[in-house]
């Protein structure tokens, strides 16, 4: 222990004595393990922590199935087959999401909220933060009105007394009693603020309408396997008895939760791991370097007895204080890089929870023990094998490194050319998908658009009469604003994350062993494929005559038309929804096809019927402007307090802030991932620019002879930077060669571009060279300016 305190106290003294050296080392390591600790920390969250909830490794999300298509949400019937006939499972809970009009305290405001089944909250294990939950008789119809309102709510609208249990709030116009409220994170429903008992029948929630998510507890015992062959035998019960056609497939609620975040979140642990890599090469040679000024220090020392382990020890030390203290910088930058990738990533997934907690921290430390060893054990080696005779025959004299030294030091600038160059791929490769996602076809105008939800309590609109004639009203009013050209009401915006579907009947057509395909659904009133410019490829868009007590009609998307009416004109064929009773509608035109789902996912087949034949009260505006659409809102919502004061308006946004929103995970990673590939590619220059930069010192004698010679400065910066980009040229081919397959790993996060995409691999390769030439020239230019009387003077 004395020994080592020595040695320790030798290595401070040390990094004291070269301030600028050990800044730039310092620097240099916090950086990479900043961006090491600051994505492991999300990192850690999601992928490695369960679960704060019950039983977390044994809860299941349960989704309907149907062959050749991805999994549904259930309808409330098939949920409560699952839940009635499901052996393996302890127990089943459900909920879905929607919204309430909170009135009568304050400001009339829109609240999101989630339906939930009553034991949903004690099967998770949590605990209201005040009061009670919900108790079985309150889910049956005609229980007592009552809701549990969001921790963030509880605070914002009610200053977090405990006094708001029992008190009675309106929402959707109705008198509700408070029985308690969310523990903070709840994790379902986006951060709901407010939450009812689910409270439905199958009569207003059919089996074609598939909506609800559901979440099942396995039965303790029986391992995933196994569980879901139990599944599928309750799939194949079902089917036999003639009640669904579907399946049902499970996946652990935490991977269904991660999600589509997975493969991001692994490819940018393992760029940071590229870039830490690439920082302890530039630490190394940084190392290599000082070693040959304390050449004669190390010769001293072996002359008078100092074994080869004691000075590796020794310089391991100095390598490990210096990683700990890089460690401690890269701790306060994750602290502030945490912040803002929550800031940033808001609709991640429990991102209440991700931080710099016990187990983040091991990690930096176990990180920095491993960096200071991994950059500090080749200088160390080095310079415990220098031949100490001939180092004080020198007597201080000509300090150049040697060959071995030398060829080291070439390697360590090869190897982070290479990994600077894997990382630049895989950024470009995300930045051009990323501009194909938000440049691509949208198959509308967002421009100029605004869109305002606006949803209607059944209290006061119980009739559908009175839900359409507030739309139609509203429709008028705003159109008479002045800057609007257009207006109209839609039932799921665009991108806007909360798509419905149902299932599609055909007149004429039958499926095979009764399958039921299904088809997003969506109301809208005549003038939306006006308003956002979606075009009638054949037939008509709907009118004003398309009302209730006409025929029904609906119009269709291309894709639709294209899958189920080949080679055929739909117009004039009839189609039913299953959906709202709606009954046959024929079908009177055909659209262009909309991304609903989103920029980067295929187009799902589109039935669009009128709003004003099936009001519904819960809608968004669509407003085209003719300036800029945010100044029209107060003007909006002041239409919408005139024709009833207590109701509120929420989710104004632009569509093109909507376009963002949608994209706003895909931009997230390549943000993150073109910084990283920003921060290597600088830290790659600096270790080009200083290997170049010693080599010049170390051969400044040479170079003055051969300007004695007669070499033009032409010549020596042919000869300096030509030497620097030959190793800039092995780098990058390596870094290639290594880039072919793992940018394959990238094809789950790339649109319309491909792994190998030519023009980014050109594009990459060029910024890498100029980087590298500049980082070459600086030095060469040096050199080529040294007066040969002084080089040749030098030692």
């Amino acid at each position: 222990m004395r020994t080592f305190l020595q040695d320790l106290r030798y290595a401070v003294r040390i990094l004291r004595k070269n301030p600028w050296f050990t800044a730039v080392a310092l620097l240099t390591l916090a950086l990479g393990m900043g961006a090491n600790t600051a994505i492991f920390s999300v990192v850690e969250t999601l992928l490695l922590r369960p679960l704060p909830l019950k039983h977390a490794d044994r809860l299941v999300a349960i989704w309907d199935t149907l062959p050749g298509a991805s999994r549904a949400p259930a309808s409330y019937p098939e949920y409560l087959d699952w839940k009635e006939q499901g052996e393996a499972f302890e127990e089943i809970g459900a909920f879905f999401e929607t919204s309430f009009s909170l009135t009568g305290h304050g400001e009339p405001e829109q609240l999101h909220a989630i339906r939930v089944s009553a034991n949903l909250v004690s099967m998770l294990g949590l605990a209201p933060r005040l009061g009670r939950g919900f108790r079985p008789e309150e889910e049956k119809s005609g229980g007592a009105p009552v809701a549990m309102i969001g921790y963030a709510l509880w605070k914002r609208r009610f200053e977090a007394s405990p006094a708001v249990l029992g008190r009675s709030i309106t929402l959707a116009g109705q008198p509700t009693t408070v029985i308690g409220v969310l523990p903070p994170g709840f994790p379902f429903g986006n951060h709901p603020e407010v939450c009812i008992p689910l409270r439905l029948n199958p009569e207003v929630a059919p089996r074609g309408l598939h909506f609800i998510t559901v979440v099942g507890r396995l039965r303790a015992g029986p391992g995933l396997l196994r569980a879901r062959a139990e599944v599928e035998r309750l799939a194949a019960r079902l089917r036999s008895q003639g009640v669904t056609r579907h399946g049902i497939a499970i996946v652990p609620l935490q991977e269904q939760m991660v999600g589509e975040t997975r493969p991001a979140l692994l490819v940018l642990l393992g760029a940071v791991g590229f870039v830490l890599l690439i920082a302890c090469t530039n630490v190394a040679n940084l190392l290599l370097a000082r070693a040959v000024t304390r050449r004669k220090e190390i010769a001293i020392r072996m002359a008078v007895g100092a074994s080869r382990f004691r000075l590796i020890r020794q310089l391991l030390t100095e390598s490990l204080t210096m990683s700990v203290m890089g460690a401690g910088l890269g701790l306060l930058l994750a602290w502030w890089g945490v912040d803002l990738l929550v800031a940033a990533g808001a609709r991640l997934p429990r991102v209440e929870e991700i931080g710099i907690d016990s187990t983040v921290l091991a990690f930096t430390v176990g990180v920095s023990m491993l960096t200071g060893i991994l950059f500090g054990l080749a200088p160390a080696g080095q310079a415990s094998t220098a031949d100490f005779h001939a180092t004080l025959k020198e007597g201080g004299r000509h300090p150049g490194a040697g060959s071995g030294r030398h060829r080291l030091r070439s390697l360590l600038v090869v190897l982070e050319v290479a990994l600077s160059m894997v990382l630049l791929v895989g950024a470009g490769l995300l930045v051009r998908s990323f501009f194909r996602v938000v440049t691509d076809e949208k198959g509308f105008d967002p421009r100029g658009v605004l869109a305002v939800e606006v949803s209607l309590p059944m209290s006061r609109y119980e009739q559908p009469e009175k839900e359409a004639a507030f739309f139609q009203q509203l429709l008028d009013r705003v159109r008479a604003v002045p800057g609007v050209q257009s207006a109209a009401v839609v039932s799921h915006l665009p991108l806007g994350g909360d798509n419905t579907n149902s299932g599609l009947l055909i007149e004429g057509k039958t499926w095979p062993e009764g399958e039921i395909p299904l088809a997003d659904d969506r109301l809208v009133s005549a003038d939306y494929f006006r308003t956002l410019r979606i075009p009638v490829l054949r037939g008509r868009s709907f009118t004003d005559l398309d009302r209730e007590g006409s025929r029904r009609v609906a119009v269709i998307n291309e894709a639709l038309a294209r899958r189920f009416f080949p080679g055929m004109d739909p117009v004039g064929k009839r189609i039913d929804m299953q959906w709202k009773g709606s009954g046959w509608q024929e079908i009177v035109g055909v659209v262009g096809d909309l991304r609903h789902d989103g920029l980067d996912l295929p187009v799902s087949p589109t039935v669009y019927a009128s709003f004003f034949q099936a009001p519904d009260p819960a809608m968004t505006l669509v407003v085209r402007t003719a300036g800029n659409p945010r100044s029209l809102v107060g003007a909006i919502r002041s239409q919408v307090y005139a024709l009833d004061r207590n109701q509120p308006v929420s989710r104004v946004r632009t569509m093109e802030e909507v376009i963002a929103e949608s994209v706003g995970s895909r931009r997230l990673s390549m943000s993150l991932l073109s910084g990283f590939a920003a921060l290597a590619l600088f830290l790659a220059a600096v270790g080009i620019y200083g290997v170049t930069a010693y080599s010049v010192t170390q051969r400044t004698h040479e170079i003055g002879i051969r300007m004695a010679l007669g070499a033009r400065q032409a010549d020596v910066l042919q000869l300096v930077v030509g030497q620097g980009l030959r190793l800039v040229a092995a780098g990058a081919i390596l870094g290639l060669v290594a880039a072919l397959p793992l940018s394959r790993l990238l094809s789950s996060l790339l649109f319309g571009v491909s792994a190998t995409d030519l023009p980014t691999f050109g594009g990459v390769s060029a910024l890498l060279a100029g980087v590298a030439a500049l980082a070459c020239f600086l030095p060469a230019r040096r050199a080529a300016r040294v007066d040969p009387v002084t080089a040749l003077r030098y030692e």
